[in-house]
């Protein structure tokens, strides 16, 4: 890919972030509501305390979607496969800990960013690969 092609790629993919983040968000304020609502029982704190830590997620999302949108360079791109492809650990985990604890919205979140990073992990080839003159030439 050129420059111009990794522009246009890391546009579609902060389109992506910026869904995965309002899903995030989504989830925050059903976080925040349930566990006002259930914090006389004990089971909110837990579940605010969860909010706490999906929102500083969510500020540190939102900051990574701000500089990968104007990324358009070869190394850029390089940068940007790392973050996702070491954030697909996470996904597994997370997401399996959502299913488990019964975190149905948290596991579709989980299920989305693991989608996103695959589907950069699969563009890995074309935003590395250098650009280069055609090696056979016309002959006349």
């Amino acid at each position: 890919m050129n420059e111009r092609e990794i522009q246009a790629f890391m546009k579609k993919l902060s389109t992506l972030m910026y869904i995965s983040f309002a899903i995030w968000i989504v989830i925050v304020i059903m976080q925040f509501f349930i566990g006002i609502i259930t914090v006389f029982f004990g089971y909110g704190i837990g579940t605010l305390i969860l909010m706490v830590y999906n929102l500083v997620g969510c500020i540190r999302y939102y900051k990574n979607i701000e500089i990968i949108k104007n990324y358009s360079t070869k190394v850029e791109a390089g940068y940007c496969v790392t973050y996702f492809e070491k954030s697909i650990p996470m996904c597994w985990i997370f997401m399996f800990v959502n299913l488990v604890l019964g975190g149905f919205i948290g596991f579709v979140g989980n299920l989305y960013d693991l989608i996103i990073a695959y589907y950069v992990k699969g563009k890995k080839g074309e935003l590395l690969m250098p650009v280069s003159d055609p090696i056979i030439y016309d002959v006349q």
